[in-house]
């Protein structure tokens, strides 16, 4: 299965204005040139975040967009979505299990050790979400930032294993062409876009960049 990961979003329904603005931003987004979409909220229930997971879906996959699940591989597994797992979100190979052989798995890693585990391992995830690139306040508990060289150091050990990776964290329009500049296939954005005033020009701008 071939993504463009140039531009990654991961919604934020409190920068969107609440859960029921995710799907408008989404939409504007995807229009300004997002190429993959993530559904993240972690505070709300499994029936709530079914119905954004489902708005969302009903944006996306007519535009050719994929979306990943974040963390909830159940919904996920059951709904036909694409998952991304944490570090404490349980292991690829159980992720594997649920959603079947078709599905992608993204999984965040952070250090040599993470992304060393993940390619060495038997069950291997089909994308890294690498970061943060830069300090963060959308994931409170984030690791130190790695910096453009940290980025590439680990996007390039990924790639010689054949598993992309996508740099996260801190990412904007004045820092995302030295993303580009390294191993990383794309970059995933959250505040960039969904705290913007103006979703599809923010992501334009990103794209443009």
């Amino acid at each position: 299965m071939s993504i463009d990961y140039s531009l990654y979003l991961v919604t934020d329904s409190a920068q969107a204005g609440g859960v029921d603005r995710v799907p408008a931003v989404v939409a504007e987004a995807i229009n300004g040139g997002v190429t993959v979409v993530q559904v993240r909220d972690k505070l709300i229930d499994d029936k709530t975040f079914t119905r954004l997971l489902l708005a969302v879906g009903e944006i996306a996959r007519p535009a050719g967009v994929p979306v990943f699940v974040n963390d909830r591989v159940h919904l996920a597994a059951r709904h036909g979505f694409h998952v991304h797992i944490g570090q404490a979100d349980g292991s690829v190979a159980q992720a594997r299990e649920a959603l079947g052989p078709d599905l992608l798995i993204g999984l965040s890693a952070g250090t040599e050790a993470e992304v060393d585990a993940a390619v060495m391992s038997e069950t291997r995830p089909d994308l890294l979400g690498i970061g943060p690139v830069f300090p963060t306040s959308t994931k409170l508990d984030a690791g130190p930032a790695l910096g453009i060289e940290g980025l590439d150091r680990l996007a390039t050990r990924a790639a010689e294993h054949g598993i992309p990776a996508v740099g996260i964290g801190g990412i904007t329009a004045e820092t995302i062409n030295d993303v580009r500049s390294t191993s990383a296939v794309g970059a995933c954005v959250v505040s960039a876009i969904m705290a913007a005033a103006d979703p599809k020009a923010a992501a334009r701008e990103l794209k443009e960049a």
